[in-house]
């Protein structure tokens, strides 16, 4: 384990509160985690108020609001609200857009102090995103939140999961969406859980396959002086001369709080379900590296992950 994890976080490194409503939803994505049993597991306005409340009073800076889907609350603009009255320095969602395809929708959020949104985007072929989040025409709902957040000046990150369907094209993804003036990509390997164990040999595909095209896609980013380039869920072995990337290779310093369960620190609960290699131990990243998914191994083994002993060139 990285020495810098905490089970709880320490006053200073408290970052980010990640706030989950619930986990109801309007898309059925084949690759969610979500186990489907919880989309009815929703907290209420009160419950949610005063888990805000506490967040900012023991001292985080930064409010996310995902889910589920955050945008099929209809308090969620009291929320936003809310959140920017206890002076929160970053409000911000994560969605799959399609609500945010209404303007008006958009604008109440902002003038409610929405900073900053996340989005959900797998492909940037209408016919392939669609198939994967289970919505027809929600692709196109996308471009036209894309083009209402970036009138009203809203800081913008996609969000993309790594599957089977998309992988080799995250390159042309890249210069398709910074073409549109997005500069920040957040490529997240899926968990194997939920809807995503169902599905793992239509939707999986297996790290080693996937990686020359994040490196391709993480060197155009750097050639493009892109804002942002991270990637969530990969061993550094896999993506050698690009740790800098790594969420996985600094502390995320978050706090989540969902219907239920609160997790003290991200970056600390992870560790419990992932296992350090014992071939790796003289690997120049083990110290820290946090190990593989045991999800993961339990499906495509784990002869992928193989120590690197020399500095990347």
């Amino acid at each position: 384990m990285p020495e810098n994890y905490t089970k709880i976080l320490k006053k200073e490194d408290r970052d980010l509160f990640e706030l989950l409503p619930g986990y109801a939803c309007n898309a059925n994505c084949r690759f969610c985690s979500i186990d489907p049993a919880k989309r009815n597991v929703n907290n209420s306005t009160k419950e949610l108020l005063k888990t805000i409340y506490d967040a900012k009073k023991d001292g985080f800076k930064y409010l996310g609001i995902g889910g589920g889907e955050p945008t099929i609350r209809k308090d969620l603009q009291f929320l936003i609200n809310f959140a920017k009255q206890l002076k929160f320095d970053i409000v911000r969602i994560e969605t799959n857009g399609i609500a945010l395809s209404r303007p008006d929708y958009c604008k109440h959020l902002v003038e409610s102090g929405l900073d900053f949104v996340k989005i959900s985007i797998h492909s940037r072929k209408a016919k392939i995103h669609d198939y994967l989040v289970n919505v027809p025409g929600a692709f196109k709902n996308i471009l036209k939140a894309i083009e209402n957040l970036q009138k009203l000046k809203v800081r913008i990150e996609i969000n993309t999961v790594i599957n089977k369907y998309n992988y080799k094209e995250y390159p042309q993804f890249v210069d398709f969406f910074s073409q549109m003036g997005i500069g920040s990509f957040c490529f997240i390997y899926p968990l194997y859980t939920g809807r995503m164990a169902d599905n793992w040999r239509e939707v999986g595909i297996n790290i080693k396959k996937a990686a020359p095209y994040l490196e391709e896609t993480f060197n155009l980013i750097d050639e493009l002086e892109l804002d942002k380039g991270i990637v969530f869920n990969i061993p550094p072995c896999c993506l050698s001369g690009h740790e800098d990337k790594m969420v996985e290779s600094s502390p995320f310093n978050t706090k989540v709080g969902a219907p239920d369960i609160t997790v003290e620190s991200i970056d600390f609960d992870r560790i419990k379900n992932k296992t350090k290699l014992k071939r790796c131990q003289r690997c120049r990243y083990f110290q820290n590296c946090e190990g593989v998914w045991n999800s993961y191994s339990n499906l495509f083994g784990d002869s992928e992950f193989q120590p690197i002993y020399e500095k990347p060139k």
